[in-house]
């Protein structure tokens, strides 16, 4: 993958009011050191906030360049497009902003000081208000009483004054939400995960063999550890990616070793792409139905989630579309089962 589009898939994953900056200042950067991104060293990037501060730029500009560009960096790094050969806790942010933290802090304490102080003066006041509303008579409702006793107007007063929270919970659409609610967290996960193999293409019954390219391994004893060619974006890219959720060798290495997993089999896939998951802070995203924030989460992960017009924004009506036939189909089951 090039520099270029490394940019564009970390710009991706920003929020619409950070995606200009984060561009702009990692193809400054990128024109300053005038070498490959995978090239760059912790010297590299020491000059250019040298630079920036000889230009005598703005501290709050030149705190967030830093912090945009180390994000690009440990983007690169988590997935395996950029060797971690870069130092990233020795990145040279500096501690400008602690003076202001400080005075945040100050500020908060001043104020839960203020609200503590006029709670403690305004208390008597609240207790004796609350002490004379409970001792006078509560006001009778005569006109609800006289619209309910009405023998003419009665029922379309009920109808006019029946709220819209009402009558959308006695939709046939909420009806259906509510089914659709009451399904397990367990199967939400599982409807995903059919999901991800959707998007990825292995959602046939052999999508636990496939390799990247599409071609298919034989054992599941190891992760199959060969690495492929293709084309994608254009231009030729090689990758290792194997079974349902196409996992990196160096990926799958990390998990096997961490959960002491011996093989590659069908069940071991699905619990390592689960964790994988919630190392992201997807799961409970998922399990409460939460389908776009999960998406955002996990895009860079599985960049196939964009491939649906390039953005998880014009991928999530496709990718919802999935989900709920997916999800339909573990209600069904659930329904028969009961």
């Amino acid at each position: 993958m090039s520099d270029m589009e490394l940019i564009r898939l970390w710009v991706n994953g920003k929020s619409p009011r950070n995606r200009r900056f984060s561009w702009q200042a990692a193809n400054h950067f990128r024109v300053f050191v005038a070498k490959p991104l995978a090239q760059v060293t912790l010297t590299d990037v020491e000059t250019f906030a040298a630079a920036m501060r000889a230009r005598k730029l703005p501290p709050r500009f030149y705190q967030q360049t830093l912090v945009a560009l180390k994000s690009l960096f440990a983007f690169g790094q988590q997935t395996k497009i950029l060797p971690a050969t870069l130092p990233l806790h020795r990145w040279p942010v500096r501690g400008g902003n602690r003076s202001k933290r400080l005075r945040f802090q100050l500020s908060w304490g001043f104020l839960i000081c203020l609200c503590f102080f006029l709670v403690g003066r305004m208390t008597p006041r609240l207790w004796g208000q609350s002490v004379s509303a409970e001792s006078s008579p509560a006001p009778k409702r005569q006109q609800e009483v006289a619209a309910l006793n009405s023998p003419d107007k009665g029922e379309d007063n009920i109808d006019r004054d029946r709220s819209p929270e009402t009558a959308t919970l006695n939709s046939p659409e909420s009806i259906q939400d509510s089914r659709l609610d009451s399904i397990a967290p367990e199967l939400r996960v599982k409807a995903f995960l059919d999901t991800i193999a959707a998007a990825e293409g292995t959602a046939s019954p052999d999508g636990y063999r496939i390799q990247y390219t599409g071609t298919k391994f034989v054992s599941f004893q190891d992760h199959p550890r060969e690495m492929r060619c293709g084309r994608r974006y254009g231009k030729k890219l090689c990758s290792d990616a194997a079974g349902r959720y196409q996992f990196l060798s160096t990926t799958w290495d990390r998990f096997a070793k961490k959960f002491g997993v011996r093989d590659f089999s069908p069940e071991n896939q699905d619990l390592m792409a689960i964790e994988l998951i919630r190392e992201k802070g997807a799961l409970e995203d998922i399990e409460a139905g939460r389908l776009e924030s999960a998406v955002r989460k996990l895009a860079y992960i599985w960049p196939s989630f964009r491939r649906y017009g390039g953005s998880v924004e014009s991928s999530m009506p496709k990718l919802e579309a999935m989900y709920l036939q997916n999800l339909g189909i573990y209600r069904q089951g659930l329904v028969v089962s009961n």
